[in-house]
């Protein structure tokens, strides 16, 4: 269940049309969402009457106004804060306040803006994004500056036939279930390493058992090159985001090209959105559900 979203913004033009498809998504899956800006404040240079800590306060206040005015201004008329938390913090560091206040909200799902390469804050960004890959404890959707998108219709996710696949879709599922979007499970290997079509049959079957949700279809591709393959499908049918797993490093060729340097390496080529789950995460959660029971 998608409770809560949390996106992190730098309030930027540029940054518009994320802004516009994070809130249209939040509304399709009934989401909280958590609009989320690090402010730089300016150290004091003259000795003021106020106490330090109250003017800080004042300065996260007149913050928030600010990031509210930026989202009524370019959500426009369909722009409701019933569901809307916006917060503010001052920190040193972006992704350390990223990771502690998406927890501290509970988020289901963060959200973060995909940046220009050449520019200075991009390069920023793009560290704050793949360190975050990391450390997330939900998953993460990097979303690139495009126009903006009336709705998910189709969700490609890149499998490895491997059990935490099947935890990742079972989550994945919820979400596509309530945006009513067909989920396009595709496996690519070279035709040397593919272990036969067993291996297919036996992770239907898994899924089948743990994942209530019909519009699902599988594809079986054979190629050298996955992550260029991964593109070219994404065109192909019309993706409108593309799911992969972070996972742990393991030995064997197969194993190796779809580790998690993947994640990342497709986070800077597709043109559509980028959701990564983190393999050690899911486990972690699906354990300490287990205990729970």
């Amino acid at each position: 269940m998608m409770n809560t979203i949390f996106y992190a913004t730098d309030r930027s033009e540029r940054e518009v049309p994320v802004l516009k498809n994070v809130y249209n998504l939040s509304v399709e899956l009934g989401a909280k969402l958590v609009i989320f800006y690090v402010h730089s404040m300016e150290p004091l240079r003259v000795s003021v009457s106020r106490p330090i800590q109250q003017i800080e306060y004042h300065v996260i206040q007149e913050q928030k106004e600010i990031l509210e005015a930026y989202c009524r201004e370019h959500i426009g008329a369909k722009f409701d804060p019933k569901n809307i938390i916006f917060e503010v913090v001052e920190a040193d560091s972006i992704t350390k306040a990223i990771l502690e206040k998406s927890k501290e909200h509970k988020a289901d799902l963060i959200v973060i803006g995909r940046k220009d390469k050449h520019s200075e804050r991009g390069l920023f960004v793009g560290d704050i994004g793949k360190d975050l890959q990391d450390k997330v404890t939900c998953p993460l959707l990097i979303a690139p500056n495009s126009k903006e998108k009336a709705s998910i219709n189709t969700i490609l996710y890149a499998t490895d036939f491997e059990e935490a696949d099947i935890i990742a879709l079972q989550d994945l599922a919820s979400m596509a279930q309530l945006l009513k979007a067909k989920i396009e499970i595709v496996h690519i290997s070279t035709e040397k390493e593919y272990a036969g079509e067993q291996q297919l049959e036996w992770f239907k079957e898994m899924l089948r058992q743990k994942v209530d949700y019909e519009n699902i279809d599988f594809k079986l591709i054979f190629s050298d090159d996955i992550e260029a393959k991964l593109r070219k499908l994404t065109e192909e049918i019309n993706a409108d985001i593309l799911v992969l797993l972070e996972r742990k490093e393991k030995k064997g060729f197969f194993q190796r090209i779809f580790h998690k340097s993947l994640v990342k390496k497709m986070e800077s080529h597709i043109s559509i959105p980028l959701m990564s789950y983190n393999e050690v995460k899911l486990y972690a959660d699906q354990e300490s559900t287990t205990n729970k029971v």
